[in-house]
């Protein structure tokens, strides 16, 4: 699949479940598609990662949970009352979950959104999640770009063993694309992003 086919063919979905559903092994899968996140450009190196039991350079981190950890996870938050609206009937659909973190530098201001260092370590870290994204669709995965809900928590991140000064930027639902039997929501932003015309204007000098 070419890049731009990948790039039209992607949508958010959301898909829906209320058991558990592992519908195959997607490690060999997931590798690739941790590869291609990792293979996005970064500006600054995260100044943090000598000091880090994950050392890359790189501002963003992946944390991977398989089919069966999203079941638990699932679990795990109905059988403790915690409110988490379509995350639970999502985590047992998906065939594995990356929360995606970020890493942000020291602000004097402590501030650290308004520092251009750490925008850019978003940014990068988005690319990042669009490579995930693109490579997903092109091997037949379901996605949806998620901003975590009740998974941002600290809670969460200390469960997941995520250092609480890292800031969660995505977590990746990958799915099966049979999705017949289930229930499915589009996202509600698709196709409104409007003509290039009505984003673009050519610059003369």
């Amino acid at each position: 699949m070419k890049v731009q086919e990948a790039i039209k063919k992607r949508r958010t979905l959301k898909v829906l479940a209320k058991t558990n559903t592992i519908s195959r092994d997607i490690s060999g899968d997931m590798a690739e598609i941790l590869e291609m996140g990792n293979a996005a450009p970064f500006h600054y190196v995260n100044s943090k990662a000598a000091d880090k039991e994950l050392t890359s350079l790189a501002p963003w981190r992946f944390y991977v949970l398989d089919g069966a950890v999203c079941g638990k996870l699932a679990d795990y938050l109905v059988n403790n009352g915690i409110a988490a609206g379509k995350i639970i009937d999502m985590l047992r659909a998906a065939q594995s979950v990356i929360q995606v973190t970020w890493m942000p530098e020291a602000s004097e201001e402590k501030n650290f959104v308004k520092q251009s260092i750490n925008i850019e370590h978003v940014s990068a870290t988005a690319a990042a999640v669009q490579n995930m994204l693109l490579t997903a669709t092109s091997l037949g995965y379901e996605n949806y770009w998620s901003s975590g809900g009740v998974l941002r928590e600290d809670r969460f991140k200390a469960m997941f063993e995520i250092p609480l000064d890292e800031e969660l930027l995505a977590s990746v639902f990958l799915f099966d694309t049979k999705t017949e039997n289930f229930k499915i929501k589009k996202g509600a932003l698709r196709g409104r992003q409007g003509t290039i015309a009505q984003c673009s204007k050519d610059v003369k000098l």
